[in-house]
């Protein structure tokens, strides 16, 4: 193996495939990234079984081969190079030669022989997808799914396919449920039942999506998705398991609005909450016509409250949540008016941004 490259493309795409290297490995081969070289591209891979990416970039090459290398150890060499071509080369005892102007390395390498065997991206069907959709849906329910090991089928995002022709991304942990509701696809997959990607696949998913790309390509297959985009493709298989039934959560007559400004909202609970107790974040929210009071209380630190003018007309209402779930709640939330609808202080809570009426909060709510 022998070929060239530049510094920066190669530091991008390292950068990119590193991330789904486990830091700790039962394997040792799991923690070195597959380089491959063949028809002047370069493929870097790397997988921990569950997910896996790999990374194309053109290159020029004297001699196809393959091998792998420590993720961390090339990694950080490349990021330390001068802005320069490298050039890289096998020798006989399977070490690494990397020359990049007057910097030389010998690195160990490992046979290419030891990696798991990668599925074929290149010969699945993919369906074009929205990237802004799904950049909206992945931020705004990601952040509520479980991190409970024993509820392993809620570890991730529900994706399914709703008869308006939208497509629907749920997350919940038990205590509060987000899901969005987008037109991703020119033509939908046949996703009879759904899927559940897992919360790390979906975070290396949501790092491949470019903002200033219109459309990647995903496809659905025995218990995997894939992604194809700018010459990069991951895939993460899927968790197995029956998603719950989470439509009977959402109340159904939740007739008491409250219309509230969001950052004022956010900004006092942030505050209210400095002083909650530190296992339950509890807060109490007070509605009466017109103003919020927010308050908190800890015996052994204190108390704390702050009134907000809001959008109210109905009964005295106490009502307790976690502030934590609230705020980050809030945090991917954009509009500058939020809508609260609520029924009494034992149901559950529903927060839609003003215009925004895609995307459903639903938090229940605690004794305080």
């Amino acid at each position: 193996m022998n070929f060239s490259i530049e510094r920066s493309p190669l530091l991008e795409a390292l950068q990119k495939v590193q991330t789904v290297v486990e830091k700790k490995n039962t394997i040792q081969i799991l923690g070195n990234i597959l380089c491959i070289v063949k028809n002047q591209e370069l493929s870097l891979c790397a997988t921990d079984l569950e997910v896996g990416i790999k990374v194309t970039l053109p290159v020029t090459v004297q001699q196809e081969g393959k091998i792998t290398l420590s993720a961390k150890h090339f990694l950080d060499i490349v990021k330390e190079l001068p802005e320069k071509t490298l050039h890289i080369n096998r020798k006989d005892n399977n070490w690494i030669e990397l020359v990049c102007g007057k910097s030389r390395f010998n690195i160990v390498s490992l046979s290419a022989d030891q990696y798991p065997a990668l599925p074929n991206f290149e010969d699945k069907t993919y369906f074009e997808g929205r990237t802004e959709s799904l950049i909206q849906m992945i931020d705004r329910t990601q952040f509520a799914a479980s991190t409970d090991t024993t509820r392993y089928h809620i570890n991730g995002v529900f994706l399914e396919y709703l008869e308006t022709g939208l497509m629907r991304m749920t997350a919940t942990d038990g205590h509060r449920l987000s899901f969005v509701d987008q037109e991703v696809f020119l033509n939908n997959p046949e996703l009879k039942r759904g899927v559940i990607i897992p919360k790390k696949g979906l975070s290396e998913f949501r790092k491949l999506l470019d903002e200033e790309t219109s459309h990647i390509g995903l496809s659905f297959e025995r218990g995997y998705v894939f992604a194809k985009l700018n010459g990069s493709y991951l895939f993460i298989r899927l968790i197995d398991g029956e998603y719950p039934d989470y439509r009977p959560v959402i109340p159904k007559a939740a007739n008491l609005l409250v219309k509230i400004d969001r950052q004022g909202f956010n900004s006092a609970l942030k505050r209210v909450s400095l002083l909650a107790n530190e296992k339950s974040k509890g807060v109490k929210l007070t509605l009466q016509e017109g103003s919020l009071l927010i308050s908190s209380s800890n015996p052994d630190m204190g108390e704390a409250r702050e009134e907000l003018d809001i959008e109210y007309t109905g009964d005295l209402l106490e009502i307790g949540f976690n502030s934590k779930y609230l705020l980050e709640s809030l945090a991917v939330m954009k509009s500058e008016k939020l809508e609260f609808h609520l029924k009494d202080r034992l149901s559950p809570g529903i927060l839609h941004e003003v215009g925004q009426q895609n995307h459903t909060y639903v938090i229940m709510p605690m004794r305080i």
